[in-house]
């Protein structure tokens, strides 16, 4: 997601403070939340409030549900923080927090353990 909120920054803005956005939501693949600022996809919502979204994203219809918050640098990633800013500073992220599981062997999208057959 690193290259999309850098893409999606403007010249000047940088890594001097905080900037203020409007994000929107909506429904990914695989029953994920996807958050959009300026039409990029800049992360995904945690599993901790996907019920809550996905719940408005189904009230809302066609309509677009949105959130003002911030787009900051914390010294090694860029992070999109939705709703207010906390009154304390951004909170730490947890320790792999950023990591994701290695995908499976695939060629052109079909995952090679499909192909298998136990003889």
């Amino acid at each position: 997601m690193q290259q999309s909120i850098r893409s999606a920054l403007y010249p000047g803005e940088g890594k001097r403070s905080p900037i203020a956005v409007e994000v929107q939501f909506t429904t990914g693949a695989a029953q994920r939340v996807v958050v959009e600022w300026r039409n990029r996809n800049v992360g995904f919502v945690p599993t901790s409030h996907l019920a809550v979204l996905r719940g408005q994203l189904t009230a809302a219809g066609k309509a677009v549900v949105w959130s003002p918050g911030q787009v900051y640098y914390d010294g090694a990633y860029w992070r999109v923080w939705v709703g207010p800013a906390p009154e304390d500073g951004y909170p730490e992220v947890a320790e792999g927090y950023d990591e994701l599981p290695e995908p499976p062997t695939a060629i052109f999208g079909i995952q090679l353990n499909r192909l298998r057959r136990d003889v």
